[in-house]
């Protein structure tokens, strides 16, 4: 009986240590939900398309997430993706060299191939877990380092795919009129 206590508290703990952040609001729930915590959606290159930011640490504090936002992004102010975003400044990739945001995804997504230097990774792994498609992205632009996490269902993926083409064809369009 002893045994079986030890084995169940220690199976608990390992659950709850991995386990992914909570975020604030479902996929489909709508940005109401959060006004009070981050104000209004601020709206983005479409009048579909809005986003609220957060500190990651602030909503997930046991995810150990220091230096990384939550960008929740929205269509007609329904949650569409979550994309968390390391705070790397334009002239310092010191919060990247810490790979906070690659062992959070290996930790809740999978392990994925880093070679022998993680900090030196470059490339992008797409997990899919249940209706939940993400996608671990760190590549080199010039000298900064971007490195995100993009999280949504493949039904509100394929929409902000279908909205992103709707601007770039309104955006073709624009300039041949020019």
């Amino acid at each position: 009986m002893k045994n079986i206590l030890i084995t169940l508290t220690f199976i608990v703990l390992c659950f709850n240590a991995n386990a992914a952040c909570k975020f604030d609001l479902e996929f489909g729930e709508d940005a109401s939900k959060v006004e009070n915590r981050y104000g209004l959606p601020m709206p983005m290159q479409s009048e579909k398309l809005s986003n609220l930011i957060g500190i990651a640490d602030e909503v997930c504090p046991n995810q150990r997430l220091k230096d990384v936002a939550i960008d929740y992004r929205f269509i007609n102010n329904k949650l569409a993706a979550i994309n968390l975003v390391t705070l790397n400044s334009d002239d310092d990739n010191k919060k990247s060299d810490k790979i906070t945001l690659m062992k959070y995804a290996k930790r809740n997504y999978g392990d994925f191939d880093t070679g022998q230097n993680p900090t030196a990774y470059v490339g992008f792994e797409v997990f899919e877990k249940g209706d939940k498609f993400i996608v671990y992205q760190r590549v080199v632009d010039g000298d900064f380092i971007n490195e995100q996490l993009y999280i949504s269902t493949v039904e509100f993926d394929k929409l902000l795919g279908e909205v992103y083409a709707e601007l770039e064809e309104a955006m073709g369009e624009s300039e041949n009129k020019n």
